[in-house]
């Protein structure tokens, strides 16, 4: 079910109806009602999914549940021989449901139909965030970073061992951040769990974070992708377009990632407000980075975080020597890259986001914004952060390798000035720069009303969002980050 579908509305409506009712064992309503209505979303249209994600529910939050007790009596060895065991059993489905064919694929003489059977294995949508959600609770609970209110809840026998599911269910499924994030950790969302009153809604972040998000999907995204899906018909059609087409087009389509997955977090965290739960931030303005390493701080930050604090710091982080500190980085960054795909394309992609941090970091390119001024050097290291990252957003977009070089190729075709592309990138991916450039404002010259805006000057900006979404949506579109 997606977002800007009138399924969706129609769930949503009954949900938020029912949710703030007047009804006894409030507490219990409420998680009841949001697991129900996370069942449906998920499963709409295909309930054969919601066995896994039961699963998924099920063995992280019995895992939890032991690891919690056996620490608490002293057993740390069990305790932690669980933990790896469930973070394994994590892995094992991710990779059985999501890289089966792939790694079938690079084993030298295996019998075809093995390969085949492995390839049609179905991608569940979302298992990549629930399984991540999954396994940061069980880590945080190994490492006790979570309240001691939740510890109690936790080593609960009996009924309590009833709630402890019911509460780690909804941790995982809960549908606003179910499919595509902000992947939220456990020590951040369980203390929130409770009743929640109508009187506690945070109406500005659910305002704020509906209408833009979206406004960015639905106006910018899905209008930009008209023009951008034209990047996939081959070597041969795209020079047709000629070179300033081609970069507009690929500038567009960085625009529209960022459109599209900024606006679906966007909604995420305002349909969380929506029930009385704060999700994270995942967009911090990434276009105004100097370099690779700040785009990563700006960029999906809840992944970002997610591998620095389960991945990079086991790995020794920075702490092992410079070596060391290198290969981390580009490990860190090549397994996140195969997170989002299990294609070689997203390992290049991964690989060479590493590789750019471990250069970076050798060169001693820090950030240092806060020194640089808005000068000639700014210009340049934003004008190369931008263009290495909107370069490697064609792994994304293309098939395979072939496809990327064909377009390399055909940026050396005959100078043309293709109307559509130009038109779509100045309307559409104009607002990304206007927001973008806001950001960049805000950050160097602050000021009270860019942090409050005025009521009326906000109010009057979102009416027009929303007169934009009606009168000129662009065709209905799954959200990219889907596919992951």
């Amino acid at each position: 079910m997606l977002f800007n579908s009138f399924e969706f509305l129609a769930l949503l409506a009954l949900t938020f109806v029912l949710y703030y009712l007047p009804m006894p064992g409030r507490r219990q309503w409420q998680v009841g009602l949001l697991l129900v209505s996370s069942a449906l979303f998920y499963g709409w249209g295909a309930p054969e999914l919601l066995p896994l994600l039961a699963l998924s529910c099920l063995l992280n939050a019995a895992a939890a549940g032991r690891i919690l007790r056996l620490r608490r009596q002293g057993e740390d060895a069990p305790a932690r021989r669980t933990m790896k065991a469930t973070v394994i059993a994590n892995l094992g489905l991710l990779a059985l449901f999501k890289y089966a064919g792939f790694f079938a694929g690079q084993v030298p003489g295996l019998p075809p139909t093995w390969v085949e059977w492995a390839r049609g294995i179905p991608l569940p949508v979302g298992i990549s965030f629930y399984t991540f959600q999954g396994i940061s609770l069980v880590i945080d609970v190994w490492r006790r970073d979570v309240s001691e209110a939740t510890e109690e809840r936790f080593v609960k026998t009996g009924r309590g061992r009833v709630a402890v599911l019911r509460d780690a269910s909804f941790y995982v499924a809960f549908f606003p951040q179910l499919v595509a994030g902000p992947i939220v950790k456990a020590r951040e969302f369980f203390d929130q769990i409770g009743g929640k009153a109508w009187s506690e809604i945070d109406w500005i972040t659910v305002r704020r974070g509906l209408v833009m998000g979206y406004f960015l999907k639905i106006f910018v995204a899905d209008n930009l992708a008209e023009q951008t899906g034209l990047l996939v018909i081959g070597e041969e059609g795209l020079r047709s377009f000629g070179p300033v087409g081609l970069m507009a087009m690929l500038y567009g389509y960085g625009l529209q990632i960022f459109a599209d997955f900024a606006g679906y977090s966007l909604i995420a965290i305002g349909l969380g407000a929506l029930f009385g739960y704060r999700l994270p931030p995942n967009f911090h303005f990434p276009y105004i980075s100097t370099s690779l390493t700040e785009f990563w701080r700006r960029w999906h930050l809840s992944l970002s975080s997610w591998l620095r604090d389960y991945l990079y710091i086991p790995l020794g982080g920075n702490r092992k020597g410079s070596a060391r500190t290198y290969l981390n980085l580009f490990l860190v960054m090549f397994l996140g890259g195969l997170w989002h795909g299990a294609e070689w394309k997203f390992a290049f992609w991964g690989g060479l986001h590493g590789g750019f941090l471990a250069l970076e970091r050798l060169l001693g390119r820090r950030n240092r914004r806060e020194n640089e001024g808005p000068g000639w050097v700014a210009i340049l290291k934003g004008f190369y952060a931008f263009h290495v990252v909107t370069f490697l957003w064609l792994t994304f977009l293309m098939p395979d390798l072939q496809h990327i070089l064909g377009f390399f190729r055909a940026l050396g075709s005959e100078f043309q000035l293709p109307g559509q592309p130009l038109f779509a990138l100045g309307v559409y991916g104009g607002v990304v720069v206007l927001y973008h450039l806001w950001g960049w404002l805000r950050e160097r010259r602050s000021r009270p009303w860019m942090e409050h805006p005025p009521i009326l000057v906000e109010g009057a900006l979102h009416a027009l969002m929303i007169f934009l979404i009606v009168t000129n949506p662009g065709a209905p579109r799954g959200f990219i980050y889907f596919q992951f």
